[in-house]
């Protein structure tokens, strides 16, 4: 029923185009070696850093700087003990350490130190935050829930920062927040193609969840939003309403709960959508349903939807009023 053979590539909620290459896989994977040698094999923390870095080929500093910026290291430093520390080095002294991390050693010594100190190159004391150690004791969980739902269609980079954020939740509810997600971005960009995917995404969550009611809802947001591609109104010449897996669901659906309760949850999720413009009106959607109920050709409703409204150069797209809304 669900094709899993999407031609494009991946969702990223970080990316609208071009993901890099290895985005998937790296961060995450070099993040929790260094968790491991540091938290199970007690490694010290700089060398840790150093044989991670050596194994990905990373630089040190980048990896340091990446685990600090993700708060996975935390850094017990602060200004008071900074100064304390930089008072034991002479200003010729400052200026090497400053050179051999490549950076500028010209200005008065305050600058300098201020430098130092940005840069953390002096009197620092590491160590593993909560988070690291979350990362490393949910690995299990989260790749699980990930490779069972979402691997398909979405990138584990992307999940993992959202796993990190939202771990303590039931984890029933962690892959339908995320795919929601998608979907809310969908609708702020006005995407029509990413929220008939992300729907399609969470329909398919909730038929390997049997949840008919919850994969009804999501097929039917699919169904509306085609009759009425509002986002994507210069191109309907091409638009198809109707594909054969939206219909395969429906008449599936319509067999496990009734054709009363598709027909009514049509409605409801008609209502709930935030049309400003409609080009299908309300009637003639119900009208197509039940002809997919009934098992009739869904090419031959496309035609029929194409002749009358999207390959109708007269076509007058209607402005939302009580009436076109709620027009039984």
């Amino acid at each position: 029923m669900f094709d899993n053979s999407f031609d494009e590539e991946k969702f990223s909620l970080k990316y609208s185009q071009k993901v890099p290459e290895g985005y998937d896989v790296s961060k995450m994977q070099y993040t929790f070696d260094f968790i491991y040698l540091v938290f199970k094999r007690e490694e010290n923390i700089a060398e840790a850093i150093k044989d991670v870095s050596n194994e990905y080929g990373l630089t040190e500093s980048f990896l340091r700087d990446y685990l600090v910026e993700n708060k996975y290291l935390l850094n017990k430093s602060n200004k008071e003990d900074f100064q304390k520390t930089i008072k034991q080095y002479n200003t010729k002294s400052l200026k090497k350490i400053l050179k051999k991390h490549g950076l500028k050693t010209s200005g008065k010594r305050e600058h300098i130190e201020q430098r130092i100190f940005d840069n953390e190159l002096l009197g620092n004391d590491y160590y593993l935050s909560s988070k690291s150690r979350v990362f490393y004791k949910n690995k299990k969980r989260r790749v699980k829930i990930f490779n069972s739902y979402l691997s398909d269609y979405y990138y584990f980079s992307e999940f993992n920062d959202f796993y990190m954020d939202n771990y303590r939740k039931k984890e029933a509810n962690i892959p339908i927040e995320f795919i929601n997600q998608h979907i809310n971005k969908a609708i702020e960009e006005k995407n029509h193609r990413n929220f008939t995917y992300n729907n399609h995404i969470m329909a398919e969550h909730y038929y390997k969840k049997d949840n008919c009611r919850k994969m009804l809802e999501h097929i039917l947001k699919n169904y509306c939003m085609n009759l009425n591609p509002i986002w994507k109104i210069d191109d309907l010449k091409q638009h198809a309403c109707l594909n054969s897996e939206t219909c395969d669901c429906l008449i599936y659906l319509q067999k496990r709960l009734s054709r009363n309760i598709v027909i009514n949850t049509y409605y409801l999720v008609w209502d709930s959508f935030n049309f400003d413009r409609i080009i299908v009106p309300k009637y003639d959607g119900y009208r197509c349903l039940k002809d997919i109920l009934n098992l009739k050709d869904y090419d031959k409703i496309n035609r029929d939807l194409d002749k009358r409204f999207y390959a109708n150069e007269n076509l007058k797209i209607k402005k939302i009023t009580q009436k076109t809304l709620f027009d039984y």
